[in-house]
């Protein structure tokens, strides 16, 4: 899962030590022109994704065509895999050559730049924090430091003459990147047009739909603690596998960090429960029983361990009416 950050007076601060900002528009101007550039300007660039301990190389490509934003992402070691936007449309090319469309754009490291615009929440201090150089360019440091351990800092380089996030990383409490984002080379005049993000000929397509009502029995998942500023979103999501039964998904934001909760009905053979972690995600399962059923609750998130360990703990389900 990647991540998209003027100048003024904050640019002329020492660099010895991070400037704190009283006022705190320079620092949200910087946040908004990184935005508006990683959605406005056209730019092809490579960059290495590192998550834990793997490395990937990546290529994406950005333009703007009547109008509507085009973006490709690939991968270029390991299998062939590639996710594009077409304008409103997401789809991912898998290496048997089939395409799923996704009509979720929340698409993760595309997600998180625009998420990183100048209306911060309130759970963060945005810091400039000197200089840099990344990719052979100058960049503005900044940190978006959380004012509690239950969610997750960030690192950022701005380019400082196009304003592109040219590097992110989001880093534990202690300072750890945990992943990191960074680009190794960039072309600001790529010539991109639309037979650059054209799709090629695929044996088979499948889309990711959203459920509705799909299910003989809903069942409604109740936090009940949250982190100070997480707030419910998607309610009664619902994503269908092959040959399984809809899962009920609730998920959580505080504007930048996200988690969501899923249960599904399983019998009582096939529960496994346990906590699993690569990189900043973690996934937790417990099980319920609800009405001499056994429910699989899942936690997945970009959140602090413990931080969702508690969450679990203050889960509960319940069953609510049926739909016409």
């Amino acid at each position: 899962m990647m991540r998209t950050l003027a100048l003024g007076l904050a640019l002329a601060a020492p660099l010895a030590a991070p400037v704190a900002i009283a006022d705190p528009t320079p620092a949200q101007a910087l946040l908004e022109e990184m935005t508006e550039a990683s959605q406005q300007l056209q730019y092809r660039g490579r960059f290495l994704y590192q998550l834990g301990g793997e490395v990937s190389t990546m290529e994406l490509s950005h333009a703007v065509i009547d109008g509507k934003q085009y973006q490709r992402l690939t991968h270029l070691d390991g299998r062939l895999v590639e996710v594009l936007q077409l304008g409103d449309e997401v789809v991912c090319l898998h290496p048997n050559g089939t395409l799923t469309r996704i009509n979720d754009n929340d698409t993760g490291l595309l997600a998180f730049r625009d998420r990183l615009s100048s209306s911060i929440p309130e759970q963060y201090n945005v810091l400039v924090d000197g200089d840099g150089r990344v990719a052979g360019r100058v960049t503005t440091r900044m940190r978006v430091a959380p004012l509690d351990n239950h969610r997750y800092g960030y690192r950022l380089w701005v380019d400082r003459d196009s304003s592109l996030l040219l590097k992110s990383e989001m880093v534990d409490a202690s300072g750890l990147a945990v992943e990191r984002v960074e680009f190794v080379s960039l072309d600001l005049e790529p010539g991109l047009e639309r037979s650059d993000f054209q799709l090629p000929k695929v044996i088979a397509e499948r889309s990711l739909e959203s459920v509705a009502a799909a299910s003989p029995e809903r069942v409604h998942v109740e936090a009940g603690w949250l982190p100070s500023g997480f707030e419910a979103a998607d309610r009664d999501w619902r994503r269908v596998a092959d040959l399984r039964q809809p899962v009920t998904a609730q998920s959580y934001t505080d504007g930048l960090a996200t988690f969501t909760l899923f249960v599904e009905s399983v019998a009582s053979d096939q529960v496994e429960e346990g906590v699993s972690r690569v990189g900043p995600t973690v996934a937790i399962s417990r099980v319920q029983n609800l009405d001499q059923r056994v429910y699989l609750m899942t936690l997945v998130g970009e959140i602090p361990q413990p931080t969702a360990e508690r969450i679990m703990e203050a889960v509960a389900i319940r069953a609510t009416d049926k739909r016409p």
